[in-house]
């Protein structure tokens, strides 16, 4: 890496209690790999739960690429690398993106596997001994962890752990946070792009996913939780390029294409990048306030991307309302998108109510809602419905139970649709004390949440299989299982 200069502290010698520990025997299971760059206070906490990993004596280690920090992150490891001999830092000077510290810190690292955390975020303490064990008894060249969400990052869109992964499902989480076999990845040449490009993760991501013999999701624990700062200072936080980022976006596609040996699979996962990556920003509430020029800016870039990557075809399987957007993205029809736009801005999601509710023969219960709101050019807004797992203590676990299925859109009644959602016998399996709580979203990526309303109790199911379904005192819809 031409142009960088290093120091290393905190290396591990021959006298340190870890290279005792593996003298006899004991293998490095697990090399974390964290890049870091003006990254105070997170820092510390992240250190923290990485150096308390309960995984064993001298059975991981973590290496900390310094970027050229000019904050008080430096000084602070060096301390810590004194004291710890897991820890192993280098400091280099500003390259201004994380690709060459990654891998600078996979050239460095000694593990069975590599873990690439990023230095603002936190690992739970018995991530590194749980992720280790299931790889090593699957085989498993990559494991995505079940990850949370803290401020305006997303859990990981998994629940219950797989042993060979929907690699269509998998691609919808293209951060590096993963564990990854060191000799898979050494086998496929595999390594981080070094240019200040977007979605660099996504280009390591897709060619893991894609080339490895095995690809796991393990779920059943927190494993890793992505932190959004309040400072602002996440890379993904930072104004967008319209241009660099579809152009990111066109470069995992053509990996994935390139890699994937089924390509009506191919396919499929490429135009969920492109309804994810590229149509998000058509939503009423980002199109309506962005500037002439921005807006002209990413018509003309996912013009090109639409040109190369997505056949009429293939933008016929978007559901609405992405299809119509992608259609007028297509057309290069700025003034209709922002009609578009301004009825979802007018028509936002006001109140969702259960109109109908009934167990279903096999497990399960339907329920029919009534949704306000939501338009967009006089079609419904795609809607989830999510469910908010309280439990006898204050732990309240979010599952996304998938979009509604509409039924009808009363005549006469502009802005209320009709839609079913099934909540599936697995969800329902409470312990005695604990309840579900149901709400509803768009289906656009945003925050826009409402608790789901049960005013008529007559609409409610009697109890079955010690479960209740019931009204609240300020008439929302719950699920519990009563204690005794």
């Amino acid at each position: 890496m031409g142009g960088v200069t290093s120091g290393a502290v905190g290396e591990v010698d021959d006298a340190s209690p870890t290279s005792e520990v593996r003298a006899q025997g004991e293998e490095l299971r697990v090399s974390v790999v964290v890049p870091v760059y003006n990254a105070m206070p997170y820092l510390q906490t992240q250190l923290v739960s990485l150096l308390s990993q309960d995984i064993g004596a001298g059975r991981h280690e973590v290496i900390v690429v310094d970027d050229g920090s000019t904050d008080d992150g430096p000084r602070v490891l060096d301390e810590l690398a004194a004291v710890h001999p897991p820890l192993r830092v280098v400091h280099q000077g500003n390259s201004g993106w994380p690709g060459i510290p990654r891998n600078r810190g996979l050239e460095m690292a000694r593990g069975r596997y590599v873990f690439f955390a990023d230095a603002d975020d936190e690992m739970g303490p018995e991530a590194l001994r749980r992720l280790a064990d299931f790889a090593d008894e699957h085989g498993s060249d990559v494991v995505v962890p079940r990850s949370v969400g803290v401020g305006r990052f997303a859990a990981t869109p998994f629940r219950d752990t797989r042993v060979d992964a929907d690699l269509e499902a998998v691609f919808r989480t293209l951060t590096p946070q993963k564990l990854f076999r060191r000799s898979f990845l050494e086998r496929e040449g595999l390594t981080f792009p070094e240019e200040k490009v977007r979605l660099e993760d996504g280009m390591f991501l897709a060619r893991a996913y894609l080339l490895a013999g095995r690809v796991s999701y393990l779920g059943g624990y927190d494993f890793y939780r992505l932190i959004s700062r309040e400072d602002g200072q996440n890379i993904s936080s930072q104004t967008l390029d319209p241009d660099g980022y579809t152009w990111s976006v066109g470069e995992v596609s053509r990996l994935v294409r390139a890699h994937d040996p089924d390509p009506d699979r191919a396919d499929r996962i490429v135009l969920d990048l492109y309804r994810r990556k590229c149509l998000k920003f058509y939503q009423p509430a980002r199109w309506s306030v962005m500037p002439r020029a921005r807006r002209a800016r990413f018509l003309a870039a996912h013009g090109r991307f639409i040109e190369e990557h997505i056949r009429p075809e293939l933008e016929a399987q978007l559901a609405e309302p992405f299809r119509t957007r992608s259609r007028l993205v297509r057309a290069g029809d700025a003034a209709a998108l922002s009609r578009v736009a301004r009825a979802g801005v007018d028509h936002p999601l006001l109140a969702a109510r259960v109109v109908q509710a009934a167990w279903r023969p096999r497990g399960g219960l339907r329920l029919v809602v009534e949704i306000h709101g939501a338009l967009a050019d006089g079609t419904a807004r795609a809607v989830v419905v999510e469910l908010a797992v309280r439990g006898g203590g204050s732990t309240t676990t979010t599952v996304e139970l998938g979009r509604a299925r509409q039924v009808e859109q009363p005549e006469g009644r502009p802005g209320v649709s009709v839609v079913e959602a099934v909540v599936p016998r697995r969800l329902l399996d409470l312990t005695a004390g604990s309840t579900l709580d149901l709400s509803v979203r768009t289906a656009e990526g945003t925050t826009e949440k409402v608790r789901l309303a049960a005013p008529l109790v007559s609409v409610l199911p009697p109890p079955r299989h010690g479960l209740r379904v019931y009204s609240t005192v300020k008439g929302n819809l719950s699920v519990d299982r009563p204690v005794g």
